[in-house]
């Protein structure tokens, strides 16, 4: 599910199921079609930049993309009553000690050390904090 953008359209062309909206014309959902999720997780990736990361290298780009996900991915659903009587659905994240427990199972069968400049780096080189 894409918009109209035209940077896309090269893209959607290799997907049978794509489907796409056009903001251009005031349309945000059609059906099942809405691209919410990318812009919540854009979203979620902006808010990083700006209030943990302050400038996001090309050269680790990948691993700020993957703390983005983690953090994506260890969300839960919770609905919450409106003064009005609404339910509205929100997502929070999970509980500190559950994203740990989750974070520490992934470093099974790695050796985690400190770096010279007190950053961690596991038994593969991969620099988890720090350089």
């Amino acid at each position: 599910m894409t918009d109209q953008h035209h940077s896309l359209q090269h893209i959607a062309k290799q997907y049978a199921g794509h489907s796409s909206i056009n903001h251009l014309r005031k349309q945000y959902v059609d059906g099942f079609t809405h691209t919410n999720t990318a812009e919540s997780f854009g979203s979620l990736l902006e808010r990083a930049k700006l209030g943990v990361f302050h400038y996001m290298s090309r050269q680790h780009l990948s691993r700020y993309l993957t703390e983005i996900s983690f953090r994506w991915d260890h969300r839960i659903l919770e609905l919450k009553t409106t003064k009005n009587g609404k339910k509205k659905k929100y997502m929070k994240p999970m509980p500190f000690m559950v994203r740990l427990k989750s974070l520490l199972s992934r470093c099974v069968g790695r050796q985690v050390k400190r770096t010279k400049n007190f950053g961690i780096v596991s038994s593969d080189n991969l620099i988890l904090n720090g350089a």
